[in-house]
């Protein structure tokens, strides 16, 4: 394909900036989709993404100005013959030729379906491990910052309760840790053991009973722990 991309055995490199912001937009990769690996005609890929010819005419001709898509022959009718496009079927944006903001959104909607479902099922079982009666606090605390916490009301609810055999198999904890750098490798070679000690055990195992998250990053400006 001519345009800012460069080829491999892998897929097609995205280069430029735009191109990739193409490929992490939804209301805009939309329009890409159709042509991914197969050739297709605008009449054809306007039907599959259900806009007017005009709209995906308009499309097509912005997607091959950034080198996404390019002419692949035509197809034959009575008048003027309809022309192909078509895309790599494999296209690739390296996250360094977009912004912050770009990057962040491209997380967020990787993370969204998976949160949105451990959060509801999260909620639906709350009275079910006792969480209905423990207490959502606001309070200002020694550090001077204000804070929204959940906690066992008067310590009546112990977080152990958690694990008592008749409550639901939950965990939810984010943990601002000081770790070197070594024993963030380790801590990640144990959860990613972790991961692929339940994977491995899922082929033919029939729908999913439980949903496991796993979460670890470096942070540029740690979070000041409390004591």
């Amino acid at each position: 394909m001519e345009g800012p991309h460069s080829s491999s055995d892998a897929g097609v490199r995205i280069t430029s900036e735009r191109a990739a912001r193409i490929l992490l937009s939804p209301a805009d990769r939309r329009f890409l989709e159709p042509f991914i690996g197969r050739a297709r005609t605008t009449a054809q890929a306007a039907r599959e993404v259900g806009v007017p010819v005009e709209t995906m005419s308009y499309r097509v001709r912005s997607l091959m100005g950034h080198g996404l898509l390019e002419r692949a022959g035509s197809v034959a009718r009575k008048g003027r013959p309809m022309t192909l496009y078509q895309a790599p079927s494999k296209l690739e944006a390296p996250l360094d030729l977009l912004p912050y903001d770009d990057v962040r959104g491209y997380f967020e909607r990787v993370d969204a379906v998976g949160r949105e479902l451990f959060l509801s099922a999260l909620a639906a079982r709350a009275a079910r491990a006792r969480l209905a009666q423990w207490v959502v606090q606001l309070y200002r605390a020694d550090d001077g910052g204000v804070h929204l916490d959940l906690a066992a009301e008067r310590g009546q609810v112990s977080p152990s309760d958690l694990q008592a055999p008749a409550a639901p198999a939950i965990a939810f904890n984010w943990i601002p840790a000081h770790l070197s750098p070594e024993e963030a490798k380790e801590l990640q070679h144990e959860l990613a053991a972790l991961v692929a000690r339940f994977a491995d055990t899922q082929d033919g195992a029939g729908e999913p009973t439980h949903l496991l998250g796993v979460f670890l990053t470096p942070l540029d400006h740690p979070t000041r722990r409390r004591d």
